[in-house]
C-alpha cells in the first residue's frame, strides 16, 4: 500500500463519490466521507448491530415459548418464571442470564433452564464479539478518490539546463520522502528481498569479488489503482564488484597540505567516458549513478543495466573494514585519532534490473499495459502514460540519482570527515537504495499531487492534455489521508438491512401470528392489567410467596369461579377471616 507520510490538501481528492477501493484480494465498493463523519457512521452501525441481535433473539425466543404455551392453552399465568423473564428481559441479555441466575437454585438448575442459560451466554457473547468485529468492517481504509485537477508531472522532455535543473529541484523532495519512510518503518524491510554479499571470485592481488542480488514486487493495490488490484510489477535485480573498469593505478595530486589520490574509471567499459572519483568529492562517502542499454531479461527489453561508482577513497575511520567499498589501511591523520583510512582502487558496481508486469498469467514491459499485451487489463490510457513516465527506467537509479550525497548509507554515519568503515558496507548501501525504491515506486501515482502550487509556473504539466485539461481516466487511483474514512457501501447496506429484516420478521410474529399471545407476558401488559384492576395486587399463581419479590416476571393468575367479584365481597371474606383467627362467630 502507499506509504507516503506528506499530508494531502484537501483539494487532492474527492468526497461523497463512490469509487472502487482496492486492497489484496478484491476491489471494494466504497465512498468516502470526513473522518469525523466516518466515526459517528461507526458509532451508530455498532447500535444498530445490537439492536438487530434483540429482534433476532426476540425472534428465538417466541418460537421456543410458544409450543410450551400452546400446550398450556394459551394460559399465561401456568407458564414457568424463569420463561416469563426471559421474554421480558430479551431486551437486556446481561440481566436476562443473571436475573435467570437470581431465581432458587430448584429453579435455574433443571435442564431446559440450563440449557436456555448457555443459550443467552451465548447469544450475549455474539452480540458483544459482534459488536466488536463488524463495525470496523464499515471503515475499510483513510483513501479517497484523488482530484484529477491535482494531478502534476513535470515536463521531462526539455534539454536546457536551467530546465533540467528545475525539473530536479521538483522531484528531488518525493525521493526524500520515500527515503523517510523507509528509515522510519522497519516493516517495508520485509517488503524487498537483498541478498548477503556472495564472493564470485578475486582479482589479481587477492581482492574478493562480491555479488548482490535483490528484489521485490508492487502490486495495483500498492499503486493505489482503484481497479486491477492484481496488477503486478516484479523487479529482481543484481550487482557485481567489477573492478575491471578501473583505469590503472590511481593518480595522486596534492591538495593543499595532503596527498589525494584520485581513481578512474571506464564506465561499461566505454573508452569514451571517463569518471573519476576522490576525496575532491565531499568529506562524505558519495556515489555516482549511471544508466547502461536495455538488454533481453525475462522479455525482449526488460532488462536494464546500470552502476554506481562510489567515492569512498582516502576517507578516514576510526575503525577497520575488509569490505570491497570501504577496504582499508593503517593510516594516522595528522590532528585525528583515527587509525585508518579507505585504499584507492575501489570497484565500481554493475548492476542489471529486469522490470516485469504480469496481469492474469501474461506478461509485458511497462511501455505496454494494454488489452492487447495483458487481456483483461483495460487501465485508462492517460494513466498508462503517467506510469510509464516515472518507471520506464530502474527506479533504484532515480532514487540513487537524486539522493545524491544521501543515497549511500556511509554518508549517514560521517562527522568531519571521518567514517565508521566496518559499520558500512556495499549491503548496506544497496538496502537502503532499494527499499527507498520500493517505497518511490508505490508512491508514483500519490506523488502526483504533492508538488508546490507553483510547480506549473516552473515546468509544464504533462498530465494535461491539448486543451489544457486532465483527461478522463487520469485519476482512477487513490490517495491517502487521516483526515479521510473510506466506508464500505456494502456493509453500509446490509447492517440497517439485517436490521430492518429482523424487526419486521418480529413485529409480523408478535402481531400477525398466534404468537402475538406472548406479548401478554410484556411488563407493560402486566401494568395495563394492574391498572384494569383499579390498583389491587395480583393474586399469585401457585401461592408461593417466596418467589413473589420477582418484580415483573410474573402475570397476574387468571380471574376464577372462586374469587369474590367486587371490593365488598373481598372485605367480607377478609373480615370472616380475621374473626375465625380470633374464635369469634361470623355474622352473617
Amino acid at each position: 500500500m502507499v506509504v507516503s507520510t506528506a499530508q494531502q490538501a484537501r483539494d487532492n481528492y474527492l468526497l461523497w463519490q463512490r469509487f472502487s477501493f482496492p486492497n489484496d484480494t478484491r476491489a471494494w465498493d466504497a465512498v468516502a466521507v470526513p473522518s469525523w463523519v466516518g466515526d459517528q457512521i461507526n458509532t451508530a452501525y455498532s447500535m444498530i448491530i445490537t439492536l438487530a441481535f434483540v429482534n433476532f433473539w426476540t425472534i428465538v425466543i417466541s418460537i421456543v415459548l410458544y409450543p410450551s404455551l400452546k400446550r398450556l392453552k394459551n394460559d399465561v399465568s401456568k407458564l414457568d418464571p424463569v420463561a416469563v423473564t426471559l421474554w421480558n428481559k430479551r431486551g437486556d441479555l446481561t440481566g436476562s442470564i443473571l436475573e435467570t441466575i437470581s431465581f432458587k437454585k430448584s429453579d435455574w438448575t433443571r435442564l431446559w433452564v440450563l440449557v436456555t442459560l448457555a443459550f443467552s451466554v451465548a447469544a450475549y457473547v455474539a452480540q458483544t464479539v459482534a459488536g466488536v468485529i463488524v463495525p470496523p468492517l464499515v471503515i475499510l481504509n483513510h483513501a479517497a478518490p484523488v482530484n484529477p485537477q491535482a494531478i502534476y508531472v513535470p515536463d521531462n522532455t526539455l534539454a536546457e539546463a536551467q530546465q533540467q535543473t528545475a525539473r530536479f529541484s521538483l522531484e528531488a523532495p518525493r525521493f526524500f520522502r520515500a527515503l523517510g519512510s523507509a528509515q522510519a518503518d522497519e516493516d517495508l524491510r520485509r517488503q524487498v528481498n537483498v541478498s548477503d554479499a556472495q564472493t564470485v571470485g578475486q582479482t589479481s592481488d587477492g581482492q574478493d569479488i562480491v555479488r548482490i542480488d535483490y528484489g521485490y514486487q508492487v502490486t495495483g493495490t500498492d499503486l493505489g489503482l482503484q481497479k486491477y488490484f492484481d496488477l503486478t510489477l516484479t523487479v529482481t535485480g543484481s550487482c557485481v564488484t567489477d573492478y575491471s573498469w578501473l583505469l590503472g593505478p590511481p593518480t595522486v595530486v596534492r591538495f593543499s597540505s595532503l596527498l589525494v589520490a584520485i581513481d578512474r574509471y571506464n564506465p561499461f567499459l566505454d573508452p569514451s567516458a571517463t569518471v573519476t572519483r576522490s576525496l575532491l568529492d565531499g568529506d562524505e562517502p558519495s556515489a555516482t549513478f549511471l544508466i547502461g542499454s536495455n538488454t533481453a531479461g525475462a522479455l525482449t527489453d526488460s532488462n536494464t543495466t546500470w552502476a554506481a561508482i562510489v567515492s569512498s577513497v582516502n576517507r578516514t575511520s576510526f575503525s577497520q573494514s575488509s569490505d570491497p567499498w570501504y577496504l582499508t589501511e593503517e593510516y594516522v591523520a595528522a590532528g585525528t585519532e583515527t587509525t585508518f583510512r579507505v585504499l584507492p582502487g575501489r570497484p565500481a558496481l554493475s548492476c542489471w534490473q529486469d522490470d516485469v508486469w504480469s496481469y492474469k498469467g501474461r506478461n509485458s514491459s511497462v511501455a505496454a499495459l494494454t488489452n492487447e499485451a495483458l487481456p483483461g487489463l483495460d487501465i485508462p490510457e492517460p494513466l498508462q502514460g503517467l506510469i510509464a513516465r516515472y518507471l520506464i527506467t530502474p527506479m533504484i537509479l532515480e532514487v540513487g540519482r537524486h539522493l545524491a550525497k544521501s543515497a549511500l548509507a556511509s554518508s549517514t554515519m560521517t562527522l568531519g570527515g571521518i567514517i565508521d568503515a566496518a559499520s558500512s558496507s556495499v549491503k548496506r548501501d544497496l538496502e537502503r537504495l532499494v527499499i527507498a525504491s520500493y517505497v518511490a515506486t508505490t508512491n508514483v501515482l500519490t506523488d502526483t499531487t504533492l508538488y508546490p502550487a507553483s510547480s506549473k509556473d516552473q515546468l509544464r504539466n504533462m498530465a494535461v492534455d491539448d486543451s489544457g485539461t486532465i483527461p478522463a481516466g487520469a485519476g482512477a487511483f487513490v490517495i491517502f489521508s487521516e483526515e479521510v474514512a473510506t466506508l464500505s457501501t456494502v456493509v453500509l447496506i446490509v447492517i440497517p438491512v439485517i436490521w430492518a429484516g429482523t424487526w419486521l420478521v418480529s413485529f409480523v410474529l408478535l402481531y400477525w401470528t398466534p404468537l402475538r399471545i406472548l406479548t401478554s407476558l410484556d411488563s407493560s401488559a402486566l401494568q395495563s392489567e394492574l391498572a384494569d384492576g383499579d390498583g389491587d395486587e395480583p393474586a399469585h399463581v401457585n401461592g408461593n410467596d417466596e418467589e413473589a419479590g420477582h418484580a415483573g416476571t410474573r402475570p397476574p393468575a387468571r380471574v376464577s369461579e372462586n374469587i369474590p367479584e367486587s371490593k365488598t365481597d373481598i372485605k367480607t371474606e377478609t373480615k370472616a377471616e380475621e374473626k375465625k383467627e380470633t374464635g369469634e362467630s361470623i355474622i352473617a
